[in-house]
């Protein structure tokens, strides 16, 4: 067993992002998981067992702090189809079934064409992204970084998280705002950040498993501790880049500029509740998470 000292990812936060925590969190946590557990053929054992570790009604309640308790729940219910469909690649298009109700019940009625479309776009993707990762892994395969990191962006499902930010705020933001370049890359930057911290994490659970650590080890032949430490300067220079390109927002005019202004706040607030998150699910760093946290080192499995 060996062992690798990782970022203080929370710390990069500072000065510049505040945490915030939905008041909601502890009912609709509650309420996601009876949900889980009794929608028949969903999670399996192991998945049911992990379920209350992985905390996913937290996540949300940091990304998405101020939105209702509906909204949450339905964000909250829409991560563990994410975290299913991660955990079982195979049942990516096979519980199809398990998502249409909280499309249909949740998301559709409340939001735009543009942005169904969006989102349904982002899910094709992410669908695609995931078999494309299955089968790098099942062939031995390891890809270029170039390819790797254009591929996580939409394996890793972040889009979909951006496009709820949207969904809670009740936010109307045309397609040509936002495909806006600034906000374009405002949107790269955070999924960046929130993919490649969740690599390094997500490297001590599975240190064979395929992720920026990996591709790194084999492309630039660095160890594990030297393709830690350049992942986490990536994710800190791209915290500053965010930084950086928001201070570049034009004026969209009276009726878009409020609107803009809460997607921006939802991506902060989903870059900055996902880092902290790394540090209380069981998913990554399980009861060594504190310890984790203050001295970064973390055993590998």
């Amino acid at each position: 067993m060996g062992s690798i000292r990782i970022p203080n990812f929370p710390a990069f936060c500072n000065p510049h992002f505040d945490l915030r925590h939905n008041p909601h969190c502890r009912a609709v946590t509650l309420a996601s998981e009876k949900w889980a557990l009794s929608t028949p053929l969903f999670l399996d054992a192991e998945e049911e067992a992990r379920l209350p570790g992985a905390r996913l009604g937290l996540l949300a309640a940091l990304c998405f702090p101020t939105c209702d308790a509906s909204q949450l729940l339905a964000i909250t219910k829409f991560l563990v189809v994410i975290l299913h469909w991660m955990d079982r690649p195979r049942s990516l298009y096979a519980d199809e079934e398990i998502f249409d109700p909280i499309w249909a019940k949740y998301f559709r009625p409340t939001t735009r064409r543009d942005w169904q479309k969006r989102f349904q776009r982002h899910l094709a993707a992410f669908r695609l992204a995931r078999a494309l990762v299955a089968q790098d892994a099942a062939q031995g395969i390891v890809p270029d970084l170039e390819s790797y990191i254009d591929n996580r962006r939409d394996a890793c499902g972040v889009k979909m998280l951006f496009d709820l930010i949207v969904y809670a705020g009740g936010l109307s933001i045309p397609q040509h705002v936002y495909e806006h370049p600034v906000l374009r890359r405002l949107r790269q930057d955070a999924a960046d950040i929130i993919a490649w911290s969740t690599d390094v994490a997500a490297y001590a659970r599975q240190p064979h498993s395929g992720n920026m650590i990996a591709v790194l080890m084999t492309e630039r032949r660095y160890t594990a501790q030297a393709a830690a430490h350049f992942a986490g300067n990536l994710v800190k220079d791209t915290m500053t880049n965010f930084v950086t390109n928001k201070t570049s927002l034009p004026d969209f005019g009276p009726e878009r500029d409020e609107d803009v202004r809460i997607y921006v706040q939802g991506l902060r607030d989903c870059i900055v509740g996902t880092l902290h998150w790394l540090y209380e699910t069981d998913r990554y760093f399980g009861e060594t998470a504190d310890d984790v946290r203050s001295s970064g080192w973390v055993f590998l499995s």
